[in-house]
């Protein structure tokens, strides 16, 4: 005998709570909660639900808040709100922000509860149907597609993993709906890099003066990334997201349309600011430097995802302290972060060695030989340096060592 469908139901009325679980246990596995606090706790801890009915007029958190929040915690979780005529105006603003599955007028009929609670597991089934596919096919697709591009790319690779531990660490601080979205997108955001020369693309790592005609190609690079993904099925929502990651909180930036503030999507915010606290950390700025010079960028990022990358900095050591290099940059005592593969993609190194002097004159063997894919990603203890200096002395370095 298969299970019973989980139902979840929320209201502060306790005995309408008993009377609602003894006309549905029947057919369903009715859990309880008196309240929104109580219902989010129950979703963290004791889900999944199929379905959540809730009560619209609660203390504290009224109905439609508790399944917006229910929503972020568990988005295959159908939501049903009931509800009194006079809160209905309310009630069509959830409904039309997408957050809610039904909702029923009050007072609601057993049959009329139970018929709607039906509809929400088929609703389920069909959402976890979906999950399943996307997991299974997309993400198989997308894990292929990440695998090509470390091999031909390390540098972009190495680069994109870094953006995505920031991005889905700021998204996790904003709130962000549908996290997996904002992951693929980091994940895939260095891929126009494959469409730039390959001196321009090591001068871009290496944080060295561009030419105009550089900083254009550059400056197109979320496009051509969005290119090259576009023929992945259901990847719109992706695709948004790095369209317009080059935009700046005031409007300007690429592409040129009408857009600014909390017009542009949230996940494209975040990634234009990962992607330039990585930069500045590449080129051996502190966190605490990089934080300054963001807020130094007047117009180019959303103040409150600033506020919440200084959290994130304080709590923890999310931004590692990396930085690309030439050869002769390259010192005894720097730790790989990544891979050290040779021009046709040789494994060469594995990344997380520290470079002894006997390591060192390995890895000049290699590149005066073979030739190797460059920069090489390093940690150290000095990257905290004067960041003028350091944009100086880059800029000294010739591209063929």
């Amino acid at each position: 005998m298969s299970e019973k469908p989980r139902v979840l139901c929320v209201d502060d009325e306790i005995n309408i709570l008993k009377a609602i679980q003894r006309s549905l246990r029947k057919d369903f596995e009715v859990h309880l909660a008196g309240g929104g606090k109580e219902g989010l706790r129950l979703l963290q801890e004791d889900g999944p639900f199929q379905v959540v009915v809730s009560d619209m007029k609660m203390p504290e958190m009224n109905g439609a808040t508790f399944l917006r929040h229910a929503r972020r915690i568990s988005p295959q979780t159908v939501r049903i709100l009931l509800t009194g005529f006079a809160e209905l105006d309310n009630v069509v603003s959830a409904v039309n922000e997408g957050f809610i599955f039904r909702f029923l007028a009050k007072p609601c009929s057993s049959s009329a509860l139970k018929a709607a609670i039906d509809d929400g597991v088929r609703q389920n089934e069909l959402l976890m149907s979906e999950r399943v596919l996307l997991e299974q096919t997309l993400m198989g697709s997308i894990q292929a597609l990440s695998d090509v591009l470390a091999m031909a790319s390390p540098a972009a690779f190495g680069r994109a993993t870094r953006i995505r531990k920031l991005a889905v660490a700021l998204g996790e601080r904003a709130e962000l709906e549908d996290p997996w979205r904002l992951e693929v997108a980091a994940t895939f955001s260095q891929v126009g890099s494959i469409t730039l020369p390959e001196d321009t693309a090591l001068k871009m790592y290496l944080g060295q003066p561009l030419s105009l005609q550089e900083q254009a190609m550059a400056a197109r690079m979320p496009e051509m990334s969005r290119s090259v993904l576009s023929n992945i099925p259901r990847l719109e929502p992706v695709l948004e997201i790095l369209l317009y990651s080059g935009k700046n909180w005031d409007g300007s930036g690429e592409p040129q349309v009408r857009m600014a503030g909390e017009d542009i999507p949230l996940g494209s915010r975040i990634l234009k600011l990962a992607e330039a606290a990585e930069k500045q950390q590449s080129l051996g700025l502190s966190p605490g430097r990089t934080i300054d010079f963001l807020k130094a960028q007047a117009g180019a990022f959303d103040p409150h995802l600033l506020g919440l990358l200084e959290t994130i900095i304080a709590d923890g050591d999310v931004i590692e302290e990396v930085r690309g290099v030439t050869m002769l940059e390259l010192r005894t005592g720097m730790v790989l972060t990544e891979e050290v593969r040779s021009n046709t993609g040789v494994l060469l190194v594995a990344a997380g060695q520290e470079v002894t002097v006997s390591l060192l004159e390995r890895i000049q063997n290699y590149h005066d030989t073979t030739g190797l894919k460059l920069p090489l990603w390093v940690r150290n203890p000095d990257l905290d340096e004067d960041p003028a200096a350091t944009a100086e002395e880059q800029t000294t370095f010739s591209l063929v060592d």
